[in-house]
């Protein structure tokens, strides 16, 4: 009995070590695509390219939370991806030399990603949830804090 789950468990690791460089090439693939979708999003806000923007965001469900400060009161706020859209304007500045601080590749459908963005002489920070969606990865939640200059 012993011998049988030592041979079991020498057996997966083999089979893990088979797979495991078919996982590193996947997550790695993955990584790029993410990527390249958070840069449509920087490029497509700076120069108010919807086409950029339609294929870096999942506009059928996505969402952009923030919070509001109006006198005293705090309040958290939320918009669809697809009106936020209708809100741009060429911002020639936005997010160049913006930096990937954390990427997380959850499972394969799912990643969070955080972003600073400088924009003049403050940034923004955003919480990227990106949501792979038929193949392609898509923004699909967003959430941002804006750090103003000091």
């Amino acid at each position: 009995m012993y011998t049988d789950c030592k041979l079991l468990h020498i057996f997966c690791l083999i089979i893990s070590g088979l797979f495991s460089p078919i996982n590193a090439w996947s997550q790695a693939s993955d990584s790029t695509s993410i990527e390249q979708a958070i840069e449509k999003y920087i490029i497509g806000w700076r120069n108010a390219d919807s086409t950029l923007l339609r294929e870096a965001f999942d506009l059928n469900a996505g969402i952009v939370l923030w919070v509001d400060k109006k006198g005293e009161e705090e309040r958290l706020k939320s918009m669809s991806l697809a009106d936020l859209m209708d809100r741009g304007k060429p911002q020639p500045g936005y997010g160049v030399g913006y930096t990937i601080q954390n990427l997380q590749i959850i499972d394969a459908q799912l990643a969070l990603a955080v972003v600073k963005i400088p924009i003049k002489d403050s940034h923004y920070i955003d919480c990227l949830e990106l949501q792979k969606i038929n193949g392609d990865w898509k923004i699909a939640l967003k959430s941002f804090v804006y750090f103003p200059k000091r």
